[in-house]
Order: structure tokens, then sequence, then C-alpha cells
């Protein structure tokens, strides 16, 4: 049973994350968790399971969608088991009212904004533009305990956040994915056959420093600063009166092209005052020397590539 496959998983140093529904049924048809909120959860915790991806399909109104993710967060706390609670409460709200995210929060380690993830460059670029477009409605309400969940997957495959290491994606798209949801501060789940992945994938996908920047301890979400053209420029405070930058080039055919922009953008113009030091971080690991608050960066980004910085 689910108990048994929970103990592989964890022996092998992963955590198990299962799937339910607000509604009567799932959005595939299967039963869902309606008026057995508490007995689902107890059924989960003694499974062993370690997050819980609670859909809101067949909910009814939006007064019983709200109601049950209300109630099966309070149920997975009387669990007593630490169990992660991934909402998808915004994504069913937007289309009818501007989703409550201070009450989201309350309830929800972390919530769905947006469409599911496909592997494809079409499908980043569409959660990149749509963060792009809100993030003065979602960015101020990320921090530790809750997160902005820029997409996730469909049923069929759990969950699939970084698509890298499987087939749609080219290099400078899986560093472009990793480098802007480290910006995002957004959850990191794998979706690829880990019996297959690429030397280069895993490099990506375990690079420590993108991952540090990622789970910051400040837990202040990134923000796109300025665009230009097919240039977009993103930071994210960090701790320590750092800031990771992000330079990202929507161009998709071309070569290589130089961005260049003043350190005084950053922070509101205080990062770097009075001087600051530049460490690359992707595509490659690179110091970049001590600048002054007036200087310029010029960076060179391939077309759907990004360039992450540490300043």
């Amino acid at each position: 049973g689910i108990r048994k496959l929970a103990d592989y998983v964890h022996s092998k140093g992963l955590k198990l994350g299962i799937y339910s529904d607000v509604g009567n049924k799932t959005c595939a048809g299967f039963p869902g968790s309606y008026n057995h909120y508490d007995l689902d959860a107890q059924t989960f915790a003694s499974w062993g399971v370690d997050l819980l991806k609670f859909d809101g399909c067949n909910s009814g109104t939006l007064d019983l969608l709200a109601e049950g993710y209300r109630r099966m967060s309070l149920a997975l706390n009387k669990t007593g088991r630490s169990i992660v609670y991934s909402c998808e409460w915004p994504f069913y709200l937007r289309p009818v009212q501007q989703p409550n995210y201070t009450e989201i929060k309350q309830y929800c380690n972390h919530w769905r904004n947006f469409f599911d993830v496909y592997d494809s460059w079409s499908s980043i670029k569409s959660i990149l533009d749509w963060t792009a477009l809100h993030q003065d409605s979602i960015v101020k309400i990320a921090g530790p305990g809750g997160w902005n969940d820029p997409d996730m997957a469909s049923i069929f495959v759990f969950l699939s956040q970084l698509v890298i290491g499987n087939f749609g994606l080219s290099w400078d798209q899986a560093v472009t994915q990793m480098a802007m949801w480290a910006i995002m501060a957004a959850p990191l789940f794998m979706s690829n056959d880990l019996r297959h992945i690429s030397p280069e994938a895993k490099w990506l996908l375990q690079n420590k420093e993108v991952i540090a920047i990622n789970q910051d301890p400040l837990g202040k979400q990134g923000y796109q600063i300025t665009k230009d053209k097919n240039f977009e420029l993103w930071e994210r405070p960090l701790s320590g009166q750092a800031y990771a930058v992000a330079v990202l080039n929507q161009q998709e055919i071309g070569g290589p092209r130089n961005f260049t922009f003043s350190l005084t953008f950053l922070g509101n113009g205080l990062a770097c005052n009075p001087a600051c030091s530049v460490q690359q971080v992707l595509p490659a690991s690179r110091d970049w020397g001590v600048y002054s608050w007036v200087s310029s960066l010029s960076v060179e980004v391939n077309p759907t590539g990004t360039v992450l910085l540490k300043v």
C-alpha cells in the first residue's frame, strides 16, 4: 500500500506527495475529500505523506471552495504530522474575483496562481509574463510559511514545476527556468526521469548557489524592475544586504546580445551604494569584481537565456 511506498521513498532521502480535491470529485472524476477532510487528513498522515496537493475542481460555490480549503488546513494541522499544504485556491478564484492572499496564506503553505506548466519554452515564458503582470498583488504576500506557486502540473504527473532534464527546453531555457524560479522564491519540484537525467541538468538542478538564492532566509520574492524591448531585469532582495539579479533575453532568434544597465537601478539605488561586489551564478560561476555605485554593467545573454548575478 501507500505506507510501504512512503517508506521506500523516504529510504531514498525523498519526500512523498499525494493528490486530492476540495470537492466531491477530483478533476479526473475520482472521489474527492468533500465532507471527509478530517478522515482524509488522518489517513494521509498515517501513510507518511509529506505534501498534499489539494485541487479545486467540483467544489460547487466559491464559499464551499473557501470552506474546504480552510477545513483541510485545520485537519492537516490536527494530525500532528508536518505535511506541506499545496493549494489551488487563488487559481479557481481569479476568473470570478481577486483572491484574498492574506487569508490564503493563513491556511496554505503555497498556492497555485497560473495554468499547468508544460515541457516547452512557450509555457515557461507565459508563466514569467503572467507573474510580471501581476507582481504588484502577489509579491508582497510571499514569505516564510507561504509562497506563490507560479505553476502547478496536471493531475496526471502530480507536480511538474522544474521541467529541466526533460526534452522540451534548450540549455539556455533550462538555465532561465532555474534562475527565474530562484528569483521568484518558487517551490522547487523536479519533474524528470532521474534514471536518465543528463549530467548538465543534474548540475543545474543541484546548483547550491542557485538553491541558496531560492531558499534565502529573508524570504522575499523577486520582481521585474524594468523591461527594455526583449530584455527583462529582475531583482530579489536577499539577507545580508545582498540582491539576486537576473537579466533575461526574451529574443528567440539570432545570437547573444548585450544588455547594459546602471547599478543605481538596483535596490532603489541602495544595493551598490557606495560599492558592491558582483558574482555571476548562472550560466556559470564567475567573479566579476567590485563596482562603484555609479557604474554600469554590460551583460551578454543568449536568446531565451538568463544571466543570474549576486550583488
